[in-house]
């Protein structure tokens, strides 16, 4: 277990870990810790927060929070944000077949285009404002949920979607998930939804973390519709789009409350 525990952050950050020998089977069997990874993500930033609140401005804070997330993330997921949005802008000839072809080959090209420019941007500035607004109202410890959110919604999409090629990462895991494997990687989420819905009195929660299992079903049937399938790019964007949304709908949620 703590052989899957390592391949699976070894995999979703930039962490020099080595290893012997990695299968397929047992790369596919570390997702189950893909929500601990961002349970952990949450409480390094935490612990950056509580170190510089004393020292800094929240301004300041953001910025170091952005900057070690990029550094323990790399460009894993934002890159898969970017391609999304830049094969998604492709006008398209009218001709399905071809289309589809240029929006994975679009994918696929290592250069930045300008829709995915526009969408790095606009993630990042979201992320600085949002975090800011956090840290402002002292609501930071919802790192833990949020991180551990955007890990564990990818996993459902990879257990019902099917991959839209037949190379990429995306393929060692799209359609290849086990149902026990959802259900244990759900174990951490599910305990930090009642935690902070009971103990913290968030009792709007449960209802952004439906609202985002939505929207994780929406992205789902429109990656399937513009790309017969769905990517590791895909999934990579899902993470991205579900921190965003919930931090939007967190702060909304949190500002309703406490009027009401």
């Amino acid at each position: 277990m703590i052989n899957r525990f390592l391949i699976a952050l070894s995999f979703l950050t930039v962490l020099p870990l080595k290893f012997k020998e990695i299968n397929e089977k047992e790369l596919i069997r570390s997702i189950i810790f893909f929500p601990f990874i961002g349970f952990l993500e949450g409480v390094f930033c935490i612990f950056l927060v509580n170190i510089f609140k004393q020292i800094f401005s929240s301004s300041v804070i953001s910025i170091i929070l952005l900057v070690f997330l990029f550094s323990v993330r790399g460009i894993f997921h934002i890159d898969g944000l970017s391609d999304t949005f830049d094969a998604l802008f492709y006008k398209g000839t009218g001709q399905k077949e071809k289309d589809l072809q240029q929006r994975l080959q679009i994918m696929k090209d290592s250069t930045v285009g300008v829709a995915g420019a526009v969408v790095l941007v606009l993630d990042v500035l979201c992320r600085f404002a949002f975090v800011k607004e956090l840290i402002d109202i002292n609501q930071f410890l919802i790192f833990l949920f949020m991180f551990c959110f955007s890990r564990w919604i990818v996993i459902p999409l990879m257990y019902s979607g099917k991959p839209a090629r037949t190379t990429g990462l995306g393929v060692l895991f799209i359609g290849k998930i086990s149902s026990w494997q959802v259900i244990i990687s759900t174990v951490l989420p599910a305990f930090l939804l009642v935690y902070f819905t009971i103990e913290k009195n968030f009792i709007f929660l449960p209802l952004i973390a439906l609202f985002l299992c939505f929207i994780s079903y929406i992205l789902k049937k429109f990656f399937e519709r513009k790309f017969n399938g769905i990517t590791g790019d895909h999934l990579g964007a899902t993470v991205e789009i579900t921190e965003i949304v919930f931090l939007i709908c967190f702060l909304l949620g949190e500002k309703l409350w406490l009027s009401y």
